[in-house]
């Protein structure tokens, strides 16, 4: 599957959201237009993020994106499941309407969007809220196992399931972006050693790893202790991201003496859409389940890595998988590049020095949008959508 034909789907898509968003934000029951929040209401300007509590201060949030103008303060705070239910009837009805307003509201400033054509925030209506929460409680099968969010994707929906009554437990999150292999139909796989990370980038994120106890060693042990395999859980489609997760992860468990045991230790569960897979490949006669390769390293032991594929409702998956401004809000964005410059744990609060953030966008000709912090709108996006979905759990009796 070549990446440019990806890339003109997901364009394609996202052309088709952005066209149909006015039609999306009405009241999908008696088709009533919500009426706009006073112009001069102002929100208590409290930030909780990761942990950490603090009040905006003018130009705290680094807006280095271009074509965008600064902002000091968001429309709305922070939303969390504590904050949610504390929340007034009034309150929540409030937010109700940012939220079904947030593509005509002329206080959103569509430069400070990461994808400014495409400013609808995702599970607009009923039906695809209620598939994004039939995916999340998926993960509830899971709940005795340790479970590794590899990168961002799965994120929402662990998320989601954490916050459901008998739910799943805090579960692990390694940020990993990009990959460094490549499928050829004839050929096979092949490492793109070009694109591979340094031994110096290895270095940094393998004590990453141990830090967080989620070395291939603590993943054996946790094996032994529990008898339970560790989940680790991404979006799929060509599988090229958790390929090099495992690569990196199956040389790590040679040094340390457990490959075999690792091999043993843990089951991938994948998430996407066959829909999108056959929207891809008009022409094939025959759409294969996704799976993620397996690396030299692991080949011996393939047969002891189980691999499981959920496939979801297209709509929703859109929503949540292929919409920008929904991936962009989830979680740390950390490629390899980034793994000696910046802790991930505090990308995106406002602790990462703007010198670190301007020295690794020289990689990438300037694309320093990839690297800032989040801008008022795309705070404002985030939080929305936080709230969207405990309502959503609220409504059902599903909030813990």
């Amino acid at each position: 599957m070549r990446i440019s034909k990806i890339q003109e789907n997901i364009s394609i898509n996202n052309k088709y959201q952005a066209q149909n968003c006015q039609n999306k934000y009405t009241n999908q029951s008696n088709n009533q237009t919500y009426s706009q929040i006073p112009t001069n209401f102002k929100y208590n300007n409290i930030i909780h993020f990761s942990g950490l509590s603090h009040r905006i201060e003018p130009n705290f949030v680094q807006n280095i994106v271009i074509g965008g103008s600064k902002q000091d303060t968001c429309l709305i705070d922070d939303v969390d499941a504590d904050i949610y239910k504390k929340m007034s009837d009034t309150r929540k009805a409030r937010y109700r309407k940012i939220f079904q307003n947030f593509y005509s509201d002329s206080r959103i400033n569509r430069s400070e969007m990461f994808d400014r054509k495409n400013v609808c925030l995702p599970l607009n209506n009923e039906y695809t809220l209620e598939k994004f929460i039939q995916a999340s409680k998926m993960y509830l099968r899971y709940k005795d196992h340790q479970i590794l969010c590899l990168g961002r994707s799965p994120k929402w929906f662990l998320d989601c399931a954490v916050e459901m009554k008998d739910g799943l437990p805090p579960y692990k999150f390694v940020p990993f972006s990009k990959y460094w292999f490549q499928k050829n139909p004839r050929t096979g796989l092949k490492r793109l050693n070009d694109m591979a990370p340094t031994l110096e980038e290895e270095a940094a994120f393998k004590k990453y790893l141990l830090h967080k106890r989620l070395d291939p060693e603590s993943i054996v042990k946790n094996m032994q202790e529990t008898g339970k395999e560790t989940i680790i859980t991404d979006y799929i489609c060509t599988g090229k991201g958790v390929c090099s997760f495992l690569d990196l992860m199956g040389r790590f468990a040679e040094e340390q003496g457990v490959l075999e045991e690792f091999s043993k230790s843990i089951k991938i569960v994948g998430i996407g859409s066959m829909d999108y897979m056959e929207e891809l490949n008009p022409y094939a006669e025959e759409i294969s389940m996704p799976r993620a390769p397996i690396p030299d390293i692991l080949k011996p032991y393939e047969n002891n890595i189980k691999q499981i594929f959920h496939n979801l409702e297209y709509g929703m998956f859109s929503d949540m998988l292929l919409n920008q401004n929904t991936n962009e809000c989830r979680s740390t964005y950390w490629p390899h590049d980034a793994w000696t410059v910046y802790n991930p744990d505090r990308f995106r609060t406002g602790m990462v020095n703007t010198s670190q953030i301007k020295k690794l966008a020289e990689k990438f000709d300037g694309k320093e949008k990839y690297y800032t912090s989040y801008t008022p709108a795309m705070r404002d996006y985030r939080n929305l959508v936080r709230f969207r979905i405990l309502d959503g759990l609220n409504e059902r009796g599903l909030l813990k």
